[in-house]
């Protein structure tokens, strides 16, 4: 398969720390700045695929305001699975069933490239 690279935003756009919501061939996108270096994930949380954009970013950590998942946005890895329902934490014994099953996932991240101001996301073509 071909990589495609594509423009997201520029370097203003993304803010350390603040979450950006954008785009690229029809592939929804979450963007960040983590020690001043520019990062990408699909806007999806892998449990029930809902936005991400929501969430609260925090030290590098991505939590998902429907479930309560949290993620390393560098590297996607799972660092804790759902916990909660619409955003309100639930107790530990019921954490299975918001669940549904469903066993601990990454997010899935994206290569990006930052140059003269731009940023770029590379995506297999389709």
């Amino acid at each position: 398969m071909a990589e495609q690279k594509i423009r997201v935003a520029s370097s203003q756009d993304v803010a350390e720390g603040k979450l950006f919501a954008t785009q690229a061939n029809e592939q929804k996108l979450l963007l960040t700045r983590i020690q001043g270096q520019a990062r990408a994930v699909v806007n999806r949380c892998p449990h029930m695929g809902m936005k991400m954009s929501r969430g609260e970013l925090s030290d590098g950590v991505l939590k998902c305001p429907w479930h309560g998942s949290r993620f390393d946005f560098c590297t996607g890895a799972n660092l804790d699975w759902v916990n909660a329902f619409a955003g309100v934490p639930m107790p530990k014994w019921t954490h299975g069933m918001i669940s549904m099953g469903k066993s601990p996932a990454p997010l899935t991240t994206v290569p990006i490239e930052e140059t003269a101001g731009e940023i770029f996301v590379h995506l297999d073509a389709q």
